[in-house]
């Protein structure tokens, strides 16, 4: 495998990224190509490598920083909406002349790859791990959750050394998981040397949620792909991804067993499986 950092300047960002390359890995004559969209607050490779680990069906992985999170940064944007995220991500693949991948996103990541592929069009797999706006279908739970978002963004920019801030965060997204200080410790650490952009981040997530609800809570996928849930996730989100996958032409539903919110960092091997069959069936 071969490692390349990319910093490159586009029309709204100065953007970076890191591009993992596996020559010769497959006999085909179009290459493989995955990119990997990070959550709120944490960047790309630190999301994504314990996962990028266990991959094994591509031959390119490009994992960019989101602007505000990690290396990348939007030159003139403030108060950034999720098209302007969708914008940096459109703008870096059109730099990279991608125009055929599969995508996976994150939490944050997983909304912005849904309306990426809304407004780009899909020409591959779609792969959700948690996405921000499939909490329920229920709307009013799911602003509930809008409400909590703006009160943590809050709070982080009026004092980003708040750790209780934080930790309200990951009570909200991983109310059962099991407590353990140290790992909530670095989390929160983590999240705070990005405080700007994870505030920033929530308040994109929280409008869509607030101004967009009745859609994804009947949101049916138009593309191929599997979400994945954690065991230890809320009810209502895994009661939405399972309703997603029986309502879906090509779409399924992947939980994982013992894990929360945070399944990108404790359960890589086991996701990374399932995305790999996933390619091996084309």
């Amino acid at each position: 495998m071969e490692k390349h950092q990319i910093n490159c300047r586009t029309a709204s960002c100065q953007q970076h990224a890191l591009l993992l390359q596996y020559p010769s890995l497959h006999e085909v004559s179009a290459t493989r190509r995955l990119l990997l969209l990070h959550g709120a607050g944490v960047p790309g490779e630190v999301t994504w490598t314990y996962i990028a680990n266990y991959l094994s069906e591509w031959d390119e992985i490009l994992i960019p920083d989101f602007a505000g999170m990690g290396r990348s940064a939007f030159f003139a944007q403030t108060a950034p909406r999720l098209s302007d995220y969708v914008a940096q991500i459109h703008e870096l693949c059109e730099a990279l002349d991608w125009t055929e991948f599969d995508i996976a996103g994150y939490s944050f990541g997983g909304m912005v790859a849904v309306r990426y592929l809304q407004q780009f069009g899909a020409r591959g797999l779609c792969f959700l791990l948690e996405p921000a706006m499939l909490f329920s279908a229920d709307c009013h739970k799911t602003q509930q959750k809008a409400d909590d978002y703006l009160t943590v963004a809050d709070r982080v920019e009026h004092n980003s050394q708040d750790a209780d801030a934080y930790l309200d965060f990951l009570e909200s997204v991983s109310p059962q998981r099991v407590r353990n200080e140290k790992v909530d410790r670095l989390t929160i650490a983590r999240l705070q040397e990005n405080s700007v952009g994870f505030a920033q981040a929530l308040r994109a997530v929280s409008q869509v949620l607030l101004d967009e609800c009745s859609t994804y809570a009947s949101w049916i996928a138009p593309w191929p792909g599997i979400s994945f849930v954690g065991g230890l996730s809320h009810a209502t989100m895994l009661g939405r991804h399972r309703l997603l996958a029986e309502q879906s032409a090509d779409w399924q539903c992947h939980v994982v067993a013992n894990a929360d919110h945070s399944l990108v960092f404790t359960k890589p091997r086991s996701i990374a499986k399932v995305m790999n069959e996933r390619r091996q069936q084309g």
